[in-house]
């Protein structure tokens, strides 16, 4: 309690003031306690009810900001002491002193402090898929867990805003392809309310499946009749989707090929163009938190006619051996071209393939044999096969590669559940490494 050496009138312009002080601090703070009486918070966006597509980056909202009071000021007694009476005069002879008066006690003045302000370190908001909100008016985080609990920031320049960011989950399935309505409501911690939380209106906006930047591509050429590879690539992430490639055969769309969604922004298909012309393709993506399929921005493709001329022939037919002298003893390469240089026949190689572990020290690398036993070479030389082995281990077969003046060049890859292989294939003409020799 601070001491304080007072005159009368400078007392009663003290005790105004304090008065007019505390009015001041108490009709603030009763403005602060209610978010309908001011300050209040209001939500700016997105608006109600907008649709917003998801997406694998945090999605926003703002709302308003302002400074508020958090906590009232502290109440502080002052002891006033006034100041002393100037001496009495002496009395004349035959007056009487004036002795014996009570001494006056001026009470303590109680004055209130200023206010502590909260400002945007005070505002949060929470994300929920359900309205429901509790006894004091909070909406919960029911749907997102700890991912609901959003942080406040405010934005640089604006006049008392803030944004908040929301991540989708990515479990089960990719937050890109996320659907459903989300409510939020931003609040903010002050003392002087039950609970010391004030709440601003519940608002909600409706999140839709999006992918971003797909789009199908296609080989320079492609034949009628002969396999042909289709990329589907995306700027998102579809670990746990399926992505479907739609062919539109004039009457409805109908699947071609499907294939898990990637992580690596790109799914490969091979589709065989039953007739030559124009061709619309379009690629489709499911996932189980999806009310349905999401069809993406069709392509069309024309297939040429396959013609007399070819860049293979008759010369190509026959048995092939790895180019190089040293692979071909250690890891050999069996195949044959035959028909005049129109098919690729018994293709049998070792494949370098990795099964994955539980962790990435627990990954095995093992040698697994891929067999080919079919595939048509184009009129360009280029060859694309795909097979499937049976038994319980089914294992896909993938081969990419051209032919060329005897010489095959490719790609082959092999999967089955965790399991991934690859192998670059350089191959001549068995023929050719003979007439070599004897030189």
């Amino acid at each position: 309690m601070k001491t304080l050496r007072i005159s009368s009138r400078r007392l009663v312009l003290l005790l105004a003031a304090a008065g007019a002080l505390a009015a001041l601090v108490l009709e603030v703070g009763a403005a602060g306690a209610s978010p309908a009486t001011g300050p209040p918070i209001t939500p700016q966006s997105p608006g109600e009810g907008a649709t917003v597509e998801a997406s694998g980056e945090a999605l926003k909202v703002t709302f308003s900001c302002p400074q508020f009071v958090y906590e009232a000021g502290e109440e502080e007694e002052i002891e006033v002491i006034p100041e002393e009476p100037e001496e009495p005069e002496e009395p004349e002879e035959g007056e009487e002193s004036e002795e014996g008066g009570e001494e006056e006690v001026t009470p303590p003045i109680i004055v209130i402090g200023p206010p502590t302000l909260g400002g945007a370190e005070n505002y949060a908001v929470h994300y929920s898929t359900s309205p429901t909100v509790n006894a004091s008016g909070q909406l919960g985080t029911s749907g997102f867990g700890e991912a609901g609990e959003g942080e406040s920031e405010a934005i640089k320049g604006s006049n008392a805003l803030c944004t908040s960011e929301l991540e989708l989950p990515t479990k089960p399935f990719p937050a890109t392809l996320y659907e459903g309505k989300v409510y939020w409501q931003a609040y903010r911690e002050s003392t002087l309310v039950p609970d010391e939380i004030e709440v601003g209106p519940v608002r909600s906006f409706n999140v839709v499946p999006h992918v971003e930047e797909p789009e199908l591509l296609f080989r320079a050429q492609v034949f009628a009749g002969y396999l042909t590879q289709v990329g589907f690539g995306y700027e998102a992430e579809l670990e746990g989707a399926v992505v479907e490639l739609q062919e539109w055969d004039g009457k409805a769309w109908t699947k071609v090929a499907e294939a898990p969604g990637s992580n690596a922004g790109l799914n490969i298909f091979y589709v065989k163009p039953k007739k030559p012309g124009r061709h619309l393709f379009r690629p489709v993506v499911t996932a189980g938190s999806m009310a349905g399929p999401l069809p993406l921005e069709a392509a069309a493709k024309v297939a040429r006619k396959p013609g007399k001329a070819r860049v293979t022939s008759a010369a190509d037919d026959g048995a092939y051996v790895a180019a190089n002298a040293k692979e071909r003893e250690e890891w050999p390469i069996e195949m044959s071209v035959s028909g005049g240089g129109t098919v690729l026949k018994n293709l049998k190689v070792e494949a370098e393939t990795t099964c994955k572990g539980p962790t990435k020290a627990q990954n095995v690398k093992l040698e697994v044999p891929a067999v080919l036993k079919h595939a048509k070479i184009a009129p360009d030389g280029t060859v694309f096969g795909v097979s499937k082995t049976s038994g319980p281990e089914v294992w896909t077969v993938t081969l990419v590669g051209s032919l060329f003046q005897g010489r095959f060049q490719g790609e082959l890859t092999t999967s089955r559940t965790n399991c991934t292989g690859y192998r670059t294939i350089d191959a001549i003409l068995q023929k050719s490494v003979k007439k070599t020799t004897k030189q």
